[in-house]
């Protein structure tokens, strides 16, 4: 097996299984030597911000000289950003000879009869493999969809479990009310274990405290003052003040603060616990050094290209937030792309009062909605609207008419914001 072999194989794979739960995941892992034992981890959770999360909490253990597992779902474009020890992606020789490995014992398991792992499992399986080799002094884990029956929540008790913003997306999987979703992203709660939570709304708040109280858990509620959001904003990055003390993100974007301040409240946790290396300085350097690709990210200054994978309304929401706040009274040409199984016109309805024109493209994605669809959609609301044939072709097409002082943002689906950014960027 090469390494374009062990990504076919991988893609191949069933996403989801017909059977949920995680005696599968548990029985792969059990053939494998169980190699998710004797490692500490942060596991995050969260409909929004989670992978942001995982940034900042993984740069500021690093600052403090810890050896960091950092495993996010899924990367822009390489496979391989998926999994990765102190900021530096698995080597493909590594992942080819893993790969391998776990296959085989899937395979095993097909031999007797049991259903063949799914490809969020196996991957899964691949990186805990890869932690337990690199001796991580810690893994900062990324639930791939809800948490209860995640693949990685086949782990023992974290050392802390962080849940970020909750709203609605996954409805198929995770249920149609915040409270039920809730309800998924809480079964990360290990019985005695420590929770971080951000604020939010009160019928979600309620389902996290009760679920801590069935399971002893310690729950820590992080949240932050409107007053203390955002001191200084600009495209430099961010200020704003968490428990007396002002700090500063280089990430764009309002929600980075409430992320920001989760990781903190998370971090604190671990201090509190006798990791004495998290200094004040680590929290601080931590911070400074997150970059988060896909975010609210500024690609290039003039015109201005920004990227944002916001697919959901809750993320479009916070989108037009920043918009507004960085660019007041200025329209802005948007590049748009989504899936079909999205809540894609209430979404389109916020950011068509924003927009100059949109460019509309369809995502690589079989679920994708085509791009004709969405440009009827943001006419319906009275906006002008070109469908496009390639994100290639969108893009060139918006940065003819930008001005040297406008504004270009793509945002809708991450399975095409990694294409705006190579090219944009080049090789990335």
């Amino acid at each position: 097996m090469n390494y374009e072999q062990a990504l076919n194989y991988i893609e191949s794979i069933e996403k989801f299984g017909i059977d949920l739960g995680l005696d599968r995941m548990r029985e792969l892992l059990r053939r494998l030597g169980d190699p998710q034992n004797g490692l500490r981890y942060v596991h995050v959770a969260g409909t929004n911000g989670k992978g942001s999360t995982v940034a900042f909490i993984s740069n500021i253990l690093m600052a403090a000289g810890y050896k960091t597992g950092i495993y996010i779902s899924p990367s822009l474009d390489r496979f391989t950003k998926r999994i990765q020890v102190d900021g530096r992606e698995i080597d493909r020789d590594v992942l080819v000879a893993l790969t391998q490995k776990v296959k085989d014992a899937a395979d095993s398991m097909q031999q007797d009869g049991l259903s063949v792992p799914t490809e969020f499992e196996q991957v899964n399986a691949i990186a805990f493999l890869y932690y337990k080799h690199e001796k991580c002094d810690f893994v900062v884990l990324e639930v791939g969809l809800g948490g209860r029956m995640d693949s990685t929540n086949v782990i023992n008790c974290p050392e802390v479990a962080v849940i970020a913003s909750i709203s609605f997306d996954h409805m198929q999987y995770l249920g149609n009310t915040l409270p039920e979703i809730a309800g998924e992203k809480a079964g990360i709660m290990k019985e005695g274990g420590d929770v971080v939570v951000y604020d939010q709304a009160p019928e979600v708040m309620e389902v996290f405290r009760n679920v801590a109280k069935e399971r002893g858990c310690r729950l820590h509620v992080s949240g932050i003052p409107e007053e203390d959001k955002a001191i200084r904003y600009d495209l430099t990055g961010q200020y704003f003040k968490y428990e007396s003390e002002i700090y500063h993100i280089s990430l764009l974007g309002d929600y980075q603060i409430r992320n920001a301040s989760l990781a903190l409240a998370a971090v604190r946790i671990l201090q509190s616990k006798g990791y004495d290396k998290i200094t004040e300085d680590a929290m601080r350097q931590g911070l400074v050094n997150t970059r988060w690709e896909g975010r609210f990210e500024l690609l290039q200054d003039s015109p201005k290209v920004i990227v944002d994978g916001a697919h959901n309304p809750d993320g479009i929401r916070v989108l037009c937030t920043s918009l507004k706040r960085l660019f007041p009274d200025k329209k802005i040409i948007f590049i748009a792309g989504v899936l079909a199984d999205k809540d894609y016109k209430s979404m389109m309805e916020m950011v068509a009062p924003l927009g100059k024109v949109f460019h509309t493209i369809t995502p690589p994605n079989k679920r994708a909605l085509p791009a004709e669809d969405l440009a009827d959609t943001f006419r319906s609301f009275g906006s002008e609207a070109v469908s496009h044939g390639s994100v290639e072709e969108a893009l060139d097409c918006a940065l003819k008419e930008a001005a040297e002082d406008d504004v270009i943002c793509a945002f809708g689906s991450l399975y095409y914001i990694g294409q705006i950014r190579k090219l944009i960027l080049g090789a990335v």
